[in-house]
């Protein structure tokens, strides 16, 4: 049977059947699809993964109307807050509907004044604004890490003449955080300070920031305590990650001498982060004289001197065995001194290690020339100080194990599980697309052995019409073509019979 002439053999081997054969041809061919397409659908439900989840009516029916105009199958589950696609298409279509602005909680931004519109009004231009501002806060907020939705609320006050009643704007964020998560105070700091610098006038006492559960995260902020507690919160880091360091050190050397999980270690550091200004004098030197004034006053003529005026020029009359008019001189000297010295002036940074506390634990039994060899090996991995009070103690203690057996056998059995449910699962799979190919195969080899063995219906005698012969027959005309017929007739009679069927069916 040639496969390219099958068609053609097909028709004309369905021609040849009744009319109640093809009915049961065509409702075979029907029960058939109809059978693949059951087991099919079945089978790709299991491929379905969820697009999002818990969602509400309004997003739910938004996100679907969206689907059904891009003609993708979708499953609907958990009273219609999951809405799930084929696995491999999630993340295209994840991408097309944000794309179009159809993912939950999102809105129009600054793609509003996209499309003018004409006869709008000062007030709608505002309220259009500040719809737009909003969205686009939000959809930068939804980026920091541990947000997974976000709104944002805006009240800006309409601008006025008089600068005493001016409003101030104020703004509040609503963030649903993802599970387990935490917002830091830098994070939420962060945030404030975004809105501050979106919005045009507003302060960050006017920002307010809430969680779902309604624990207002912008107090801190508000109270002006973030600096205080961004501060102590890096000294405590920095504190933390000196002590990590020196206990890495001590365990990457006990772990050489004793093995893995044979030593503990545990480092506490005490830090001064006070900020300290030293001045000291250190020795005076010789005195240098830094200015000098003087002043000289002389008179050697005997004449009048003094005060101008008529007092100062009568003449004193002195007693006798005295003379007069002598002259006289009179100097006056200033010096200020500067005693000269050294000065030291020192300032010490925030973070001075004061002392250091180490304690060591060994899971074996040590003995006292031990212990004094770890201490002298401690010592010099931690920069060990007499002077500045620092202590080391090293005690030989057995482990408690019992917990991490248990909890290594308890992970053992869930890891055992779950590669157990995995296998499972797989193997539940690849048995149901089986069962489907066979069932598929196995009903369309019964179909294709049920057409083939389907005979043509044998043609029926309706009416038996006699025909009179006449007494006198005439001599028989011999026919070479009827004596071949009739010897092919008698030597195969199967196939002249076929042919006479095939003949019958075309007449009728």
């Amino acid at each position: 049977m040639d496969p390219r002439n099958l068609p053609v053999q097909l028709a004309n081997r369905f021609r040849t059947f009744s009319a109640s054969q093809k009915a049961a041809v065509l409702l075979g061919c029907v029960g058939l699809l109809a059978v693949v397409f059951f087991f099919n659908s079945l089978v790709t439900q299991y491929n379905y993964a969820p697009l999002f989840t818990g969602l509400n009516e309004e997003d739910a029916g938004a996100i679907v109307q969206k689907l059904e105009g891009m003609k993708v199958r979708y499953h609907l589950s958990n009273a219609g807050s999951t809405i799930s696609v084929p696995k491999g298409d999630v993340y295209k279509i994840r991408a097309n509907l944000a794309a179009s602005g159809a993912l939950p909680g999102s809105g129009a931004g600054f793609e509003l004044f996209d499309k003018t519109k004409l006869g709008i009004t000062d007030f709608e231009q505002q309220v259009n604004y500040q719809r737009a501002l909003q969205e686009e806060l939000r959809r930068t907020i939804v980026q920091v890490a541990g947000v997974q939705n976000a709104r944002v609320h805006l009240v800006i006050p309409q601008k006025t003449v008089f600068v005493e009643e001016q409003q101030k704007p104020s703004a509040s964020v609503a963030l649903k955080l993802k599970p387990l998560a935490r917002l830091t105070p830098e994070q939420v700091q962060g945030i404030v300070s975004l809105v501050c610098g979106a919005v045009e006038g507003i302060t960050p006492e006017g920002v307010h920031v809430i969680d779902m559960a309604g624990n207002v995260l912008s107090d801190e902020i508000a109270s002006g305590g973030t600096n205080h507690v961004v501060m102590m919160k890096g000294q405590q880091d920095l504190q933390r990650a000196y002590e990590r360091e020196l206990e890495r050190r001590i365990s990457g050397v006990l772990t050489k001498i004793f093995g893995p999980d044979k030593a503990v270690a545990m480092v506490s550091a005490d830090f001064d982060f006070s900020q300290q200004e030293t001045v000291t004098i250190i020795a005076y030197g010789e005195p240098a004289v830094l200015s000098e004034h003087t002043i000289t006053e002389q008179n050697g003529t005997g004449g009048a001197a003094g005060v101008p005026g008529t007092g100062s020029n009568l003449v004193p009359t002195y007693p006798s065995g005295t003379t007069g008019g002598q002259g006289f001189s009179k100097e006056e000297v200033t010096r200020n001194y500067q005693v000269g010295r050294r000065e030291e002036k020192v300032i010490q940074v925030p973070g001075r290690l004061c002392r250091l506390a180490t304690s060591v634990v060994v899971d074996t039994d040590l003995t006292a020339a031990n212990i004094d060899r770890i201490q002298n090996v401690v010592a010099g991995a931690i920069g060990y100080d007499p002077e500045r009070g620092d202590q080391i103690q090293v005690a030989s203690i057995a482990f408690e194990k019992t917990h991490i057996e248990k909890a290594e056998a308890e992970m053992a059995a869930i890891e055992a599980k779950a590669a157990k449910e995995a296998r499972t699962q797989q193997i539940w799979s690849i048995a149901r697309q089986g069962v489907v190919g066979l069932i598929a195969v196995a009903m369309l080899f019964i179909f294709v052995r049920w057409l083939a063995n389907l005979k043509p219906a044998a043609p029926s005698i309706q009416e038996v019409i006699p025909m009179k012969v006449s007494a006198q027959q005439p001599p028989p005309v011999v026919d070479e073509r009827y004596m071949q017929v009739k010897s092919t007739a008698e030597k195969k009679p199967d196939e002249v019979a076929d042919v006479l069927r095939v003949w019958l069916t075309e007449e009728k």
